[in-house]
C-alpha cells in the first residue's frame, strides 16, 4: 500500500490516436552494453538487434548511482528515484526486524507501470522483473523473479515453484511445466559457449560449466514463460526482464578477450567465448519475441539495459570484481525501440532510466506524473504533443491501492523462500552472509541501505539530503570508509570544503597507507584545492597521481579542469582527450574539452563536443551552457537562447549561463528581457561583468 494515498481521484481516461501503438512491449537485458554489442553486430552475430536498430531508434541510456539492480529496475518501472520508490538495497529487515530478507514487491512504496496500467483497465504481463516477488494481483499475469529458479529434488523431480510466485495462482501449474532445470541443459546447449566443456568436466573443473547450465536454464525459463503469455493471452503492456547477460558477465568476464594477466592461458582458452555467446543467445530469443509481438502492425517494442559493463583491458581484475561486483558496471546502458509511435532513425538525446516510465505511459495514452522526474522522449516519438501530466498517480484510485493490484506492505513472505533468495545474492557477491547475531545483521543492513540511499541522493544532486541521511547512521557505521566517502563528496558539493578536508584526514587515519582508496582521496583533495583557488597545490597533487596512477578513472578529466583553470589550455585539451581515449562516454571530459575549445577561439569544435555530451546525458546544464556560448560566438543568438534557457531550467542558479543568456538577448535586440535577467543576477548577489566565453 502506498503511504501517501489519502483520497480517491478518478483514473484519467486513456487517450488514443492513429500514431500511438495499441500495446507496448518492454524488454530488459540487465547489463547489456553497446561496447560489446556493436562489434558483434558488425560481425553479423546479432542480426535481430541489427534489424531493430535499422528499423527504429537507438542510443545510450544513462544509468544512475549507485548502479545496483534492485534500485535501478524499480526506478525504470516507477519513473522515480530510490528515495521515492523505497528500494534501497538487495536486502532489508523483515517486518518484525528479527532478520533480513531480499527486497520484494512489498518493499516498493509507489506504483509501477503495471499498477498504473491495471487502474486504467489495461492488461499487463510481467515476467521476472527484479524484486517483483511476491507476484502482485494485477490485471493480467505476473510471474515473479523467484519463479525462474529451478533445481532437481533428490528424487529427480523439479523443485516446486516459489509460493506466491505467480498471479493469478491458477496459472502456476501451467507455467511451472515451462520451467527448465539446469540438469536439462545438455552438451548441445553448452558447446557453443564452452567448446571444451566435456574435458573440463572430466578433470573436475566443471564449476563454470555448472554455472553456465544454471544461467542457460534460468534464461530459457524466463523466455518460455514470456513467449507463452505473449502468444496465448491478450495484453496492452508487457514487461519482461532477462537477468542473463549480467549473470554471464559476472561469471565469465574475467576470461573475455583481451586476456587479463591474472587469468591462465588454459582458462582463457576454455571460457573466452561465453560472454559473446550470451549476447548471441539473447539475440536469438529476441527474434522470437519480435515475431510474436507483430511489431510491424500494432506493437511498440523497447529494449533497454539498466547499466553497461566494463569489458576492455582496464576492466577490474578478478579479485577487484569479486570484492565489489558493482565496480564492473558502466554508467551507460542501451536503448533501442521500433514500431508504431517511434520515428525511424531519429536521434535520441540524453535518455536516462527515469525517462522510460513517462515515455511508456505517453505511448499508452496515459499521463505521466509530475513526481516522475524523467521526461517523455518526444524527439524519437511520432505521437502528438506529450499528454499533460497529472500531479501524481499515488493519489489516483482507491486509498488502499487495491484497484492498482498492489500488496499490503506487511504481507508475509515464506521464510525458507527468503533464505534461498538470500543464498543466491551471497553467491553472486552482492551481500555478505548474515552472522549468527541476527540483531547485528539487521543493523548492518539498515546502515548499508542508508549509505546507498545517500549515494542515490548525491546522484540526484541533493547533497543536503544525503548529509541528513548519513546523519542518521549510528556508531560505528557513521565512520565506516564508505560512509565517509559519500560524506566527503556531499560536503564538497555544499561548499563545506573545510569539513571535507577534515573528513579526508580522518579517513586517511583509518586506512593503511597503501589502501586502494588513497588515490581517490588525493583526487578529492585536488578538487578542494582547486575550489579554494590553490591551483598550484591542486596541479601538484594531480601531476603526482598521473605519474603514480596513470590509468586512474576520472584523473585526466580532473587534471584537465585544473590546467584549464590556470590557463594551460593546450595541456588541458590533451588531458581531456586522454580521458576520452580511455572512455569515450566521459561527459565531464567532453564538457571540459568543449570549454577549452571555446577559450581558444574554436566555437565550432566547442559546439560539437558539448552537443555530444548532451546527447549522452540530457540533464547536463554545463553542456547546454557551452552550447549556448558557442552559438552566441557563431552568430546564432536565437538558437543560443534555447540552449541557455534549458541550462537554467536544469540549474536555476547557474550565473554563467544567465550572463550568456543576457548576451544572447542583447544580440537579438531584446533589451527588456536582458534587463530582467540582469536584475535577477543583482538580486542574487552575482556580478554583471561580461565574462569571457567559456569561463
Amino acid at each position: 500500500m502506498t503511504a501517501n494515498m489519502t483520497s480517491h481521484t478518478p483514473t484519467p481516461p486513456r487517450q488514443t490516436s492513429p500514431t500511438r501503438p495499441k500495446r507496448v512491449l518492454l524488454i530488459g537485458w540487465d547489463a547489456a552494453d553497446w561496447q560489446l554489442i556493436t562489434p558483434l553486430i558488425a560481425q553479423g552475430h546479432m542480426p535481430t538487434l541489427a534489424r531493430m536498430i535499422e528499423q527504429g531508434v537507438s542510443g545510450n541510456l544513462a544509468s544512475m548511482q549507485p548502479m545496483l539492480s534492485p534500485l535501478l529496475w524499480n526506478s525504470i518501472a516507477t519513473g522515480k528515484r530510490p528515495d521515492q520508490h523505497g528500494v534501497h538495497g538487495f536486502t532489508e529487515p523483515d517486518p518484525n526486524a528479527a532478520t533480513v530478507r531480499p527486497v520484494s514487491s512489498t518493499s516498493r512504496n509507489c506504483k509501477a507501470l503495471w499498477n498504473i496500467a491495471t487502474q486504467a483497465g489495461l492488461r499487463t504481463h510481467v515476467v521476472g522483473w527484479y524484486a517483483s516477488h511476491p507476484a502482485e494481483p494485477i490485471l493480467g499475469t505476473m510471474v515473479s523473479n523467484q519463479f525462474e529458479h529451478v533445481r532437481l529434488e533428490p528424487d529427480g523431480s523439479p523443485s516446486a515453484p516459489a509460493p506466491m510466485g505467480v498471479h493469478p495462482p491458477s496459472e502456476t501449474d501451467r507455467l511451472a511445466n515451462l520451467r527448465v532445470a539446469p540438469a536439462e541443459i545438455d552438451a548441445s546447449a553448452i558447446l557453443p559457449f564452452i567448446p571444451d566443456a566435456a574435458r573440463l568436466a572430466e578433470r573436475n573443473e566443471g564449476k563454470h560449466v555448472g554455472a553456465l547450465r544454471q544461467l542457460i536454464a534460468q534464461t530459457a525459463t524466463v523466455h518460455a514463460v514470456s513467449t507463452d503469455l505473449l502468444a496465448r493471452d491478450d495484453w496492452d503492456l508487457a514487461c519482461l526482464y532477462y537477468e542473463g547477460i549480467d549473470r554471464f558477465k559476472h561469471e565469465f568476464m574475467d576470461f573475455h578477450p583481451p586476456k587479463l594477466d591474472a587469468v591462465s592461458d588454459e582458462d582463457f582458452n576454455a571460457y573466452q567465448h561465453c560472454v559473446n555467446g550470451a549476447y548471441r543467445f539473447h539475440d536469438m530469443l529476441l527474434e522470437t519475441l519480435l515475431t510474436i509481438a507483430s511489431t510491424e502492425s500494432d506493437t511498440a517494442v523497447i529494449l533497454i539495459s539498466d547499466h553497461g559493463y566494463t569489458s576492455g583491458p582496464r576492466r577490474p581484475t578478478p579479485e577487484q570484481a569479486a570484492a565489489n561486483p558493482a565496480a564492473c558496471h558502466r554508467p551507460f546502458g542501451v536503448f533501442c525501440a521500433q514500431g508504431p509511435g517511434f520515428t525511424p532513425n531519429a536521434r535520441l538525446f540524453g535518455a536516462s532510466l527515469l525517462d522510460i516510465a513517462p515515455t511508456i505511459l505517453d505511448l499508452l495514452g496515459l499521463p505521466p506524473a509530475l513526481d516522475m522526474p524523467g521526461r517523455v522522449l518526444s524527439e524519437v516519438l511520432t505521437t502528438p504533443q506529450p499528454i499533460d501530466r497529472i500531479t501524481s498517480w499515488e493519489g489516483v484510485g482507491a486509498p488502499d491501492g487495491s484497484d492498482a493490484g498492489m500488496h499490503p506492505a506487511d504481507l508475509r513472505i515464506d521464510p525458507a523462500e527468503s533464505q534461498e533468495a538470500l543464498a543466491q545474492l551471497i553467491e553472486l557477491g552482492y551481500i555478505e552472509a548474515p552472522t549468527e547475531d541476527a540483531e547485528k545483521t539487521v543493523r548492518d543492513t539498515i546502515a548499508v541501505n542508508r549509505i546507498t540511499l545517500a549515494e542515490s541522493q548525491m546522484d540526484a544532486a541533493q547533497p543536503k539530503r544525503a548529509l541528513e541521511t548519513l546523519a542518521q547512521l549510528e556508531a560505528p557505521y557513521a565512520t565506516q570508509p564508505n560512509a565517509r566517502m559519500v560524506r566527503i563528496t556531499a560536503r564538497m558539493a555544499r561548499d563545506r570544503r573545510a569539513d571535507a578536508r577534515a573528513e579526508i584526514a580522518a579517513l586517511r587515519g583509518q586506512l593503511p597507507p597503501a589502501h586502494r582508496a588513497a588515490p581517490r582521496l588525493d583526487l578529492m583533495l585536488g578538487a578542494i584545492e582547486l575550489a579554494d583557488k590553490n591551483t598550484d597545490e591542486a596541479l601538484a597533487i594531480l601531476d603526482r597521481l598521473a605519474k603514480d596512477h596513470p590509468t586512474m578513472a576520472g584523473l585526466q578529466s580532473r587534471l584537465g579542469a585544473v590546467l584549464h583553470e590556470v590557463g594551460q589550455f593546450e595541456r588541458a585539451a590533451s588531458a581531456f582527450r586522454a580521458a576520452l581515449a580511455e572512455n569515450s562516454d566521459d561527459v565531464k571530459a567532453r564538457v571540459g574539452l568543449a570549454r577549452t575549445h571555446l577559450r581558444t577561439g574554436e566555437p565550432e569544435a566547442a559546439l560539437d563536443e558539448a552537443m555530444t555530451a548532451a546527447e549522452l546525458v540530457h540533464n547536463l546544464p554545463g553542456a547546454h551552457h557551452i552550447i549556448g556560448e558557442s552559438l552566441v560566438e557563431l552568430g546564432r543568438p536565437a538558437d543560443a537562447v534555447q540552449a541557455l534557457t534549458l541550462a537554467l531550467a536544469q540549474a536555476p542558479q547557474y550565473a554563467r549561463a544567465k550572463r550568456a543568456l543576457i548576451r544572447a538577448h542583447r544580440a537579438l535586440d531584446q533589451h527588456d528581457r536582458a534587463a530582467e535577467l540582469e536584475a535577477e543576477l543583482i538580486a542574487a548577489g552575482e556580478r554583471l561583468g561580461n565574462t569571457s566565453p567559456g569561463r
